[in-house]
Formats: structure tokens, C-alpha cells, sequence
């Protein structure tokens, strides 16, 4: 079991929801309960078979950060902003 937070933060621009949608369309399948949940994020259990999936969808994420239990939320989110600034052509 693999312990999976979701965070998007406030506000929210449209393209964020869709990220929503997709992270949340993605995991289901390997959902196993829900921990917390509030208008900023998640914090959801997932089976062992659904990291992989995720370590994948996080590679297109650009408005939202997820990660594992013991992975580094800051640098998460660097990399996160790191795509974001290439896709819009503000990398250095």
C-alpha cells in the first residue's frame, strides 16, 4: 500500500481541474481508501501495482503535485514548475 498526496492549492485556473479529473481517473482503479480530502488536495492509499502509473502521470502534471509518502514535496513541485516553465517557454 502506497500512501499517494494530491495537492492543488488555491485558486484554481480551469487547466487544474482537468489535472484533477485525470490524476483522479488514473488512480481509481488502484484506490484502496481515502484518507483526507479538502478543497486543496488529497490524501489517498493506493495499491503497490498503481505506483508506476502515477511516477508516469506526474511526468504531465503542470498544475497540481503528487507524490509518495516519503518522496520530497519541494522538489516534486521544482520539477513540476520546471515543466511548466519549459511548456510555456520560460525556461532558463
Amino acid at each position: 500500500m502506497k500512501v499517494l498526496y494530491i495537492n492543488w492549492g488555491l485558486p484554481l485556473e480551469d487547466k487544474t481541474y482537468k489535472e484533477i479529473g485525470m490524476v483522479m481517473v488514473e488512480v481509481l482503479p488502484f484506490l484502496h481508501k481515502v484518507e483526507y480530502a479538502d478543497s486543496e488536495g488529497a490524501i489517498i492509499h493506493i495499491n503497490d501495482e498503481g505506483e508506476e502509473v502515477v511516477k508516469e502521470l506526474r511526468d504531465r502534471l503542470y498544475y497540481i503535485d503528487v507524490w509518495f509518502e516519503g518522496e520530497n514535496q519541494e522538489e516534486v513541485r521544482e520539477e513540476r514548475i520546471k515543466r511548466w516553465a519549459k511548456k510555456k517557454g520560460m525556461a532558463k
